[in-house]
């Protein structure tokens, strides 16, 4: 998307920076509203529930599910290039393949997550430590071959660069679903000590650690790499440890596989939350706010959220789940930091134990509205389904929410169901 080296980094650098901001406007809000639910508990206190049901529609139908898919299938991917070295990544085999493994990775994660919250932490610091070595094999295998062979590729530092606003804005998307999973720190709220100290500072320590990490990973690809194997490969990890170690090129296809199996943890718990939190409020289905009263888990949202994942995971391409993600996110920010905005405007006196530069939430409903302008005069189909989508939330919202006044057999019908799955899984309301 970006066309060269110098442009690359530069996007990487901004859309990190903007991805940054935005959190630390998360963060502000996240510290007023010490309770489950992030965004949507956001919105829905600040402009009332119509809107924070938008907010939680839009986040589970166009981020949860594509973010999930997208993990488990990249997880899946780097799995398979290490056991099954010799197939064609391209033949219709290998992909079905690909998803079968993915859908049981995520619903192995799902039952962790429902059956034990301790294990599944210390899973998660697991991951995150394989997920730091193999960016450590990566910088190093780019800092030997730049003191050791010549780096041809950074003779033309600014070979490819455009001045397409359209293609900028998708590169710039691209970086912010890159950046994505923080959003889940938010949704934890209500589970974390001390939230007013405790998310300032895992917010600038969390982007300090990964801009650098990624600034990092993406020179050693351009040291090793040519543009067209980046741009051609399916597992550019594997191809840059094809060239510069061979052998351990199986070894980095593992480490890769079990970092995206981080970051699909880190959605499965989040995102269930969110759902969670909006069925206590009554925006949801009632039987999605419930919990087992023995390990503490939204065992109905988190199935949810692992059901609907794996079917996007055999519905829609690794682009357009991006895509979709990306636009949402757009939407989201621009919503969230309005709401910010707000806040301080009619109720500058309220408790604010973290408060955001002023500059940051401004410079967010600028960026934010030109992104989204920009993306979908580029993607405009794609990008009109996004939107399609999220704006059938009100329907969904006038018929599931505000209409109260439903037929009897559907009221029966919906707690007949929800005391069905009580009983079967042992649940009880929050």
């Amino acid at each position: 998307m970006s066309g060269s080296i110098i442009s690359t980094l530069v996007f990487w650098i901004i859309g990190s920076f903007l991805v940054y901001t935005l959190s630390l406007c998360f963060t502000e809000l996240g510290t007023i509203f010490q309770s489950a639910g992030g965004p949507y508990l956001y919105i829905t206190l600040i402009f009332g529930n119509q809107y924070g049901f938008l907010v939680a529609w839009g986040y589970i139908i166009l981020i949860s599910g594509p973010f999930n898919a997208f993990a488990a299938k990249t997880a899946s991917l780097y799995l398979l290039k290490a056991i099954m070295t010799d197939y064609d990544c391209q033949s219709n085999y290998f992909n079905s393949v690909v998803s079968i493994l993915g859908g049981c990775i995520l619903l192995g994660l799902a039952f962790l997550n429902c059956y034990s919250l301790k294990l599944i932490v210390q899973v998660q610091n697991f991951l995150t430590a394989c997920k730091m070595l193999a960016i450590g094999i990566i910088v190093s295998g780019g800092i030997y071959i730049l003191a050791t062979e010549s780096t041809e590729n950074f003779d033309k530092p600014t070979e490819g660069i455009h001045g397409d606003p359209g293609r900028i804005s998708m590169a710039l998307t691209f970086v912010i679903f890159s950046n994505g999973g923080w959003q889940a720190v938010t949704t934890l709220t209500e589970e974390v000590k001390e939230p007013a100290k405790t998310l300032p500072r895992a917010i600038h320590l969390t982007f300090a650690i990964v801009v650098s990490m990624f600034i990092l990973t993406y020179l050693s690809y351009f040291v090793v790499l040519e543009k067209h194997e980046m741009v051609q490969s399916k597992a550019v990890a594997l191809t840059f440890c094809e060239h510069v170690w061979p052998p351990l090129a199986p070894v980095m296809s593992i480490f890769v596989a079990v970092a995206c199996v981080g970051a699909l943890n880190t959605g499965i718990m989040g995102h269930s939350r969110m759902l969670f939190a909006a069925a206590r409020k009554g925006d949801m289905p009632s039987i999605m706010s419930t919990l087992h009263p023995t390990y503490k888990t939204p065992m109905i949202a988190l199935w949810t959220i692992t059901i609907y994942g794996f079917v996007m995971m055999y519905i829609g391409d690794v682009k357009e789940l991006m895509q979709f993600v990306g636009l949402y996110s757009l939407i989201m920010g621009l919503k969230v930091v309005t709401g910010l905005l707000y806040l301080r405007y009619t109720k500058p006196k309220i408790s604010r134990p973290y408060k955001v530069p002023l500059l940051f939430p401004l410079l967010q409903v600028v960026v934010c509205s030109a992104l989204l302008v920009l993306i979908v005069y580029h993607e405009p189909v794609w990008m009109s389904i996004g939107l399609l989508i999220y704006l059938a939330g009100i329907p969904v919202y006038l018929i599931g929410v505000r209409w109260t006044n439903k037929p009897k057999f559907c009221v029966q019908i919906i707690r007949k169901a929800t005391s069905l799955f009580q009983k079967l899984l042992k649940l009880v309301p929050s």
